[in-house]
């Protein structure tokens, strides 16, 4: 669990520092689907060779799905609001510069 809250922070130095170019930055939204498809590939392989898992489906199914379902909402509700609240700002300043030059 540290090595994911000490990677998340170092994103956010990088992030905010901006040692990274911008024109190297548009790969990351590549990278974070990468990563989320091997991600999404691995979990299935882990459940598809569990026969537990696949033999309890029934019991499991409907809070998993209800689970599920809840936890895809929230975070899309979630992301909404912060890109919304950081995204425009930036868009904003981005914007501003441009038309300075």
């Amino acid at each position: 669990m540290k090595i994911l809250i000490l990677s998340l922070i170092i994103g956010i130095i990088i992030g905010i520092t901006k040692i990274i170019p911008k024109k190297h930055m548009k790969f990351n939204s590549y990278f974070q689907l990468l990563a989320l498809i091997i991600l999404l590939f691995s979990m299935g392989a882990s459940i598809g060779s569990n026969k537990e898992i696949l033999s309890s489906l029934n019991t499991i199914g409907i809070k998993a799905i209800t689970f599920s379902i809840m936890t895809i909402i929230f975070s899309v509700i979630v992301m909404y609001i912060v890109s919304k609240k950081f995204l425009n700002t930036n868009n904003q300043s981005i914007e501003k510069e441009e038309i300075q030059k």
